[in-house]
Protein backbone atom coordinates (compact mmCIF):
# COMPACT_ATOMS: atom_id res chain seq x y z
CA UNK A 1 0.00 0.00 0.00
CA UNK A 2 2.92 2.40 0.89
CA UNK A 3 4.27 1.46 -2.73
CA UNK A 4 1.08 2.22 -4.32
CA UNK A 5 0.87 5.76 -2.03
CA UNK A 6 4.10 6.34 -3.26
CA UNK A 7 4.07 5.75 -6.85
CA UNK A 8 0.61 7.86 -7.13
CA UNK A 9 2.25 10.61 -5.08
CA UNK A 10 5.50 10.47 -7.44
CA UNK A 11 3.23 10.51 -10.46
CA UNK A 12 1.65 14.06 -9.40
CA UNK A 13 5.21 15.35 -8.10
CA UNK A 14 6.72 17.19 -10.77
CA UNK A 15 3.81 19.12 -11.90
CA UNK A 16 2.78 19.97 -8.18
CA UNK A 17 6.29 21.00 -7.61
CA UNK A 18 6.80 23.64 -10.40
CA UNK A 19 3.03 25.04 -9.84
CA UNK A 20 3.88 25.71 -5.94
CA UNK A 21 7.29 26.96 -6.94
CA UNK A 22 6.33 29.46 -9.13
CA UNK A 23 3.47 30.70 -6.62
CA UNK A 24 6.33 30.82 -3.79
CA UNK A 25 8.34 32.96 -5.75
CA UNK A 26 5.45 35.26 -6.72
CA UNK A 27 5.66 38.39 -4.30
CA UNK A 28 1.94 39.33 -5.08
CA UNK A 29 0.86 36.36 -3.66
CA UNK A 30 0.87 36.76 -0.30
CA UNK A 31 -0.39 33.59 1.03
CA UNK A 32 1.75 30.77 0.02
CA UNK A 33 0.95 26.75 0.18
CA UNK A 34 1.42 24.29 2.59
CA UNK A 35 3.25 21.13 1.78
CA UNK A 36 0.47 18.78 0.47
CA UNK A 37 -1.07 16.01 3.37
CA UNK A 38 0.72 12.57 2.21
CA UNK A 39 -0.37 9.57 3.63
CA UNK A 40 1.90 6.95 4.34
CA UNK A 41 0.40 3.03 6.80
CA UNK A 42 2.22 2.44 10.00
CA UNK A 43 2.43 -1.58 9.85
CA UNK A 44 0.68 -2.33 6.57
CA UNK A 45 0.04 -6.16 6.95
CA UNK A 46 -1.88 -5.04 10.41
CA UNK A 47 -4.10 -2.77 8.84
CA UNK A 48 -4.74 -4.82 5.74
CA UNK A 49 -6.09 -7.33 8.02
CA UNK A 50 -7.96 -4.56 10.37
CA UNK A 51 -11.71 -5.58 10.68
CA UNK A 52 -13.12 -1.80 10.50
CA UNK A 53 -10.51 0.48 8.48
CA UNK A 54 -11.75 3.68 9.52
CA UNK A 55 -10.73 7.06 7.26
CA UNK A 56 -11.19 10.29 9.07
CA UNK A 57 -11.21 13.69 7.40
CA UNK A 58 -10.39 17.11 8.61
CA UNK A 59 -10.38 20.07 6.19
CA UNK A 60 -7.29 21.42 5.41
CA UNK A 61 -4.08 21.00 5.87
CA UNK A 62 -2.25 23.84 7.22
CA UNK A 63 1.41 24.83 8.29
CA UNK A 64 2.76 21.79 6.95
CA UNK A 65 6.39 22.07 7.76
CA UNK A 66 9.00 23.47 5.24
CA UNK A 67 8.25 24.20 1.84
CA UNK A 68 9.86 22.77 -1.36
CA UNK A 69 10.06 19.12 0.93
CA UNK A 70 10.32 15.99 -0.75
CA UNK A 71 8.20 13.74 -0.91
CA UNK A 72 10.15 11.19 1.39
CA UNK A 73 10.20 13.94 3.58
CA UNK A 74 6.73 15.46 3.94
CA UNK A 75 5.39 11.93 4.22
CA UNK A 76 7.82 11.71 7.60
CA UNK A 77 6.65 14.21 9.01
CA UNK A 78 2.94 12.78 8.38
CA UNK A 79 4.70 9.21 9.73
CA UNK A 80 6.10 10.94 12.83
CA UNK A 81 3.57 13.30 13.85
CA UNK A 82 0.41 10.82 12.97
CA UNK A 83 1.45 7.16 13.61
CA UNK A 84 4.27 8.45 16.24
CA UNK A 85 1.00 9.48 18.07
CA UNK A 86 2.15 13.41 18.49
CA UNK A 87 -1.40 14.25 17.46
CA UNK A 88 -2.82 12.83 20.17
CA UNK A 89 -0.92 15.52 22.71
CA UNK A 90 -1.40 18.41 19.81
CA UNK A 91 -5.04 19.26 21.65
CA UNK A 92 -7.34 21.27 19.63
CA UNK A 93 -10.70 20.55 19.38
CA UNK A 94 -10.30 18.46 15.48
CA UNK A 95 -7.80 15.93 17.69
CA UNK A 96 -9.65 15.16 20.99
CA UNK A 97 -12.94 14.98 19.02
CA UNK A 98 -11.30 12.23 16.47
CA UNK A 99 -10.02 10.54 20.02
CA UNK A 100 -13.55 10.57 21.04
CA UNK A 101 -14.98 8.73 18.05
CA UNK A 102 -12.64 5.85 18.46
CA UNK A 103 -13.24 5.57 21.61
CA UNK A 104 -16.98 5.28 21.42
CA UNK A 105 -16.27 3.30 17.61
CA UNK A 106 -14.59 0.58 20.19
CA UNK A 107 -16.93 0.28 22.51
CA UNK A 108 -19.36 -0.93 20.55
CA UNK A 109 -17.00 -3.44 18.90
CA UNK A 110 -14.51 -4.30 21.37
CA UNK A 111 -13.83 -7.64 19.77
CA UNK A 112 -12.48 -5.67 16.53
CA UNK A 113 -9.57 -4.72 14.95
CA UNK A 114 -9.63 -0.70 14.68
CA UNK A 115 -7.30 1.12 12.32
CA UNK A 116 -7.54 4.93 11.99
CA UNK A 117 -6.31 6.78 8.72
CA UNK A 118 -6.21 10.46 9.02
CA UNK A 119 -6.85 12.31 6.16
CA UNK A 120 -7.92 15.93 4.89
CA UNK A 121 -10.15 16.76 2.32
CA UNK A 122 -8.39 19.55 1.64
CA UNK A 123 -5.07 18.22 0.54
CA UNK A 124 -2.64 21.61 0.11
CA UNK A 125 -3.68 24.28 2.54
CA UNK A 126 -2.16 27.66 4.23
CA UNK A 127 1.28 27.72 4.34
CA UNK A 128 1.43 30.14 7.88
CA UNK A 129 -2.65 30.17 8.38
CA UNK A 130 -5.51 28.32 9.41
CA UNK A 131 -8.69 28.14 6.85
CA UNK A 132 -9.56 27.22 3.55
CA UNK A 133 -6.63 28.23 0.79
CA UNK A 134 -6.94 30.85 -1.75
CA UNK A 135 -8.34 29.65 -4.82
CA UNK A 136 -4.61 30.14 -6.76
CA UNK A 137 -3.93 27.43 -4.72
CA UNK A 138 -6.58 25.19 -4.64
CA UNK A 139 -6.58 25.43 -8.24
CA UNK A 140 -3.24 23.70 -8.27
CA UNK A 141 -4.22 20.45 -5.83
CA UNK A 142 -7.64 20.11 -8.60
CA UNK A 143 -5.79 20.16 -11.55
CA UNK A 144 -2.43 18.84 -10.64
CA UNK A 145 -2.93 16.54 -7.21
CA UNK A 146 -5.96 15.14 -7.50
CA UNK A 147 -5.84 12.16 -5.06
CA UNK A 148 -8.29 11.48 -2.68
CA UNK A 149 -10.05 9.28 -5.08
CA UNK A 150 -6.77 6.98 -5.42
CA UNK A 151 -6.11 7.13 -1.71
CA UNK A 152 -9.27 5.52 -1.46
CA UNK A 153 -9.10 2.65 -3.65
CA UNK A 154 -5.43 1.93 -2.31
CA UNK A 155 -6.43 1.73 1.29
CA UNK A 156 -9.54 0.62 0.49
CA UNK A 157 -11.31 2.12 4.26
CA UNK A 158 -14.52 0.32 5.24
CA UNK A 159 -15.82 3.18 7.15
CA UNK A 160 -15.33 7.21 6.45
CA UNK A 161 -15.84 9.69 8.22
CA UNK A 162 -15.64 13.92 7.49
CA UNK A 163 -15.65 16.32 9.98
CA UNK A 164 -15.69 19.18 7.76
CA UNK A 165 -18.85 20.42 7.69
CA UNK A 166 -21.79 21.52 5.45
CA UNK A 167 -19.82 24.33 3.73
CA UNK A 168 -17.44 21.75 2.54
CA UNK A 169 -19.63 19.65 0.39
CA UNK A 170 -19.10 21.00 -2.39
CA UNK A 171 -15.43 20.28 -2.01
CA UNK A 172 -16.29 16.25 -1.37
CA UNK A 173 -18.22 16.76 -4.81
CA UNK A 174 -15.04 18.12 -6.37
CA UNK A 175 -13.54 14.87 -5.54
CA UNK A 176 -16.32 12.35 -5.67
CA UNK A 177 -18.28 13.72 -7.44
CA UNK A 178 -22.21 14.59 -6.15
CA UNK A 179 -23.01 12.28 -3.74
CA UNK A 180 -26.38 10.95 -2.40
CA UNK A 181 -26.68 12.60 1.62
CA UNK A 182 -29.19 11.13 3.45
CA UNK A 183 -29.94 12.57 7.11
CA UNK A 184 -29.68 9.97 9.99
CA UNK A 185 -32.15 10.28 13.36
CA UNK A 186 -33.58 13.58 14.42
CA UNK A 187 -30.44 15.52 13.17
CA UNK A 188 -31.22 18.05 9.57
CA UNK A 189 -29.24 16.57 6.45
CA UNK A 190 -27.13 19.17 7.01
CA UNK A 191 -26.01 18.17 10.65
CA UNK A 192 -25.75 14.77 10.02
CA UNK A 193 -25.95 12.63 7.21
CA UNK A 194 -25.02 9.36 6.08
CA UNK A 195 -23.30 9.27 2.70
CA UNK A 196 -23.20 7.27 -0.64
CA UNK A 197 -19.89 6.79 -1.49
CA UNK A 198 -18.62 4.48 -4.35
CA UNK A 199 -16.92 1.33 -2.86
CA UNK A 200 -17.10 2.02 1.13
CA UNK A 201 -19.63 0.53 3.41
CA UNK A 202 -20.66 3.22 5.74
CA UNK A 203 -19.66 6.90 4.78
CA UNK A 204 -20.71 10.07 7.08
CA UNK A 205 -20.34 13.44 6.93
CA UNK A 206 -20.70 15.95 10.20
CA UNK A 207 -19.63 19.05 11.44
CA UNK A 208 -16.35 19.59 12.37
CA UNK A 209 -15.11 18.65 16.17
CA UNK A 210 -15.12 22.88 17.11
CA UNK A 211 -18.91 22.77 16.57
CA UNK A 212 -19.73 19.34 17.99
CA UNK A 213 -18.30 20.17 21.06
CA UNK A 214 -20.46 22.76 21.90
CA UNK A 215 -23.22 21.18 20.60
CA UNK A 216 -23.68 17.37 21.99
CA UNK A 217 -20.95 15.72 20.56
CA UNK A 218 -22.12 12.40 21.77
CA UNK A 219 -25.21 12.64 20.21
CA UNK A 220 -23.75 13.00 17.09
CA UNK A 221 -21.24 10.30 17.66
CA UNK A 222 -23.52 7.75 18.98
CA UNK A 223 -26.03 8.36 16.14
CA UNK A 224 -23.08 7.55 13.35
CA UNK A 225 -22.00 4.47 15.27
CA UNK A 226 -25.89 3.05 15.33
CA UNK A 227 -25.74 3.16 11.86
CA UNK A 228 -22.59 1.32 11.13
CA UNK A 229 -23.20 -2.46 11.19
CA UNK A 230 -20.29 -4.46 10.73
Amino acid sequence: MNEQLLKLYSSKWSGLSGAITTILEDDTLDIKPANPLLLYINKEEDYKIADIRLMVFGQETNSWYDERATIKAVRYHYDNFFNGDKCWGYGGQFWNGVSRFLSCLQSKYPDKRIRLIWNNIVKIGKKSEKGFPPDYIYEIERELFHVIPDELQILKPNVVLFLTGPNYDSIIADNFGELKHEALSIFPERELSEVSLNGVDFAFRTYHPNYLWRNGIDKYFETIIENIKL
